[in-house]
């Protein structure tokens, strides 16, 4: 990937993601508030818990969904029309938060997602949840932080935790092959290191596959997406030994490929299409 990528492409994009989240943000959402639980002391350890889903569909997952914002930005409030879309689907939905770059690296974000994990697991079991399976996924970067939770079976045995607990590994636009990365800033700050560095290496998600992949997995990506270009999901996919499904969306952007959360539009069909079993 070139050094260089500051493109009038990436500048527009870059523009149209504040303008977009306004918009989710203006949309309504699902009647109920969701609860706030923190796992830490840092005001970025916490995370917000909506068990009430729609009855009407009742489901056998939790939603569990990392928020985007290149890991120096973003919050589980910004797109309340994603909770809302799980919510309705029938899907209990948390959304936890994480220590942010450039203060903190993937380490902190790791240590973040077993920290949120261990309060999680209590929590379904206070609320009757605790015979659900959890389906894990994210937007942007929270799609590479969701790759390292899913994928790492060490880590998750650690936790108390199989892959056979997770019901399906959901991507959004998602940097899942640093390698295919551009060399952005974030990226590095992210990783520790620059590319090929023993830090970066860490930090890419695709180093957990290890062909015996079973989770069913999604993968939503925008062939316009100049921010995390399409080739760093697609190698992950291509890697994927497991079940897949490979959504290319036609000219959507990085924030449009979020867009059928407002539109209605054929992915958000496919998409329950894929949750239907789950």
């Amino acid at each position: 990937m070139t050094k260089n990528p500051y493109t009038p492409a990436l500048a527009y994009q870059l523009l149209e993601i504040p303008i977009q989240l306004i918009q989710h943000l203006a949309l309504e959402r699902y009647p109920e508030a969701p609860q706030t639980h923190r796992f830490g002391d840092n005001k970025r350890q916490y995370l917000l818990f909506w068990p009430k889903a729609n009855p009407q569909t009742p489901r056998k997952s939790v939603v569990i969904f990392y928020h985007g914002g290149a890991w120096i930005t973003g919050a589980p409030a910004l797109l309340p029309t994603l909770a809302t879309f799980f919510l309705q689907a029938g899907f209990p939905v948390i959304k936890p938060a994480y220590r942010l770059s450039p203060r903190f690296a993937y380490p902190d974000m790791r240590a973040d997602l077993n920290s949120a994990m261990v309060e999680i697991l209590p929590l379904l079991d206070q609320h009757g949840l605790g015979d659900h399976q959890l389906l894990l996924g994210g937007m942007s970067a929270g799609a590479n932080l969701a790759a390292h939770l899913t994928f790492d079976v060490e880590a998750l045995a650690a936790l108390g935790l199989s892959q056979d607990r997770i019901s399906g590994f959901l991507s959004i636009g998602g940097p899942l092959d640093l390698t295919k990365m551009p060399h952005f800033k974030p990226v590095h700050w992210f990783a520790g290191g620059k590319h090929g560095s023993d830090s970066f290496q860490m930090a890419n998600p695709i180093r957990h596959l290890s062909g015996q992949e079973k989770i069913p997995a999604l993968f939503m990506h925008g062939t316009a997406d100049r921010i995390v270009p399409i080739e760093s999901a697609a190698a992950f996919a291509a890697q994927y030994a497991g079940p897949s499904t490979w959504i290319e969306m036609p000219k959507r952007t990085h924030i449009g490929s979020v867009g059928f959360l407002a539109d209605h539009s054929q992915y958000a069909e496919d998409l329950l299409q894929w949750l239907s079993d789950k």
